[in-house]
């Protein structure tokens, strides 16, 4: 049986998070230039979306990259969880790393890449510091060894079917 054909101008193929994001983002600016809509934008998946590894991601939003070019990225990304945390199921509750001595080298660098980019966190050094820091947050904490917390102010988490779910309904909204 021949299905009917449409050409469309845009294909994303994958319906997981970053092919929903971009066919979402994509149609909003091709809206907002007078150059088409959502109708212009398929998006293709062998299966259903988030069938794939958005379906099994642990949801986590962060800003805790090693690699440089990740923070401005990151800070984006982070940035289009915070715009709808309904549709997304987005959970704003920040995120922390907590490591020995070894690591606080490099947890101070991400640290002073995220403050030079606006990314709130804060930096907390010594093993009292960290200890009288995670005790005002868990009463019951009781690490030892702990030199270094790298505390994120935004970041959080998501539920990953939710999210998108949420992120579909954001593009069929566009279409």
């Amino acid at each position: 049986m021949a299905l009917p054909y449409r050409q469309y101008p845009y294909v994303i193929v994958g319906g997981g998070i970053h092919g929903l994001s971009t066919a979402y983002h994509l149609a909003l600016e091709l809206s907002s230039r007078g150059l088409g809509s959502g109708r212009d934008v398929l998006v293709l998946d062998k299966t259903r979306p988030g069938a794939g590894a958005s379906g099994i991601a642990c949801g986590v939003v962060r800003n805790n990259y090693f690699q440089p070019a990740m923070s401005e990225l990151m800070q984006a990304c982070v940035e289009v969880w915070e715009s709808d945390p309904a549709a997304y199921h987005y959970n704003l509750v920040g995120y922390m790393a907590l490591g020995a001595a070894v690591q606080e080298s490099d947890l101070t660098a991400v640290y002073e890449r995220q403050e030079r980019i606006g990314y709130r966190s804060e930096l907390i050094l010594g093993e009292a510091a960290v200890d009288a820091h995670m005790k005002a947050l868990f009463p019951d904490w009781r690490a030892r060894g702990v030199t270094v917390c790298l505390h994120e102010k935004q970041g959080g988490f998501a539920f990953n079917m939710d999210s998108v779910r949420g992120l579909v309904g954001k593009c069929e909204s566009r279409a």
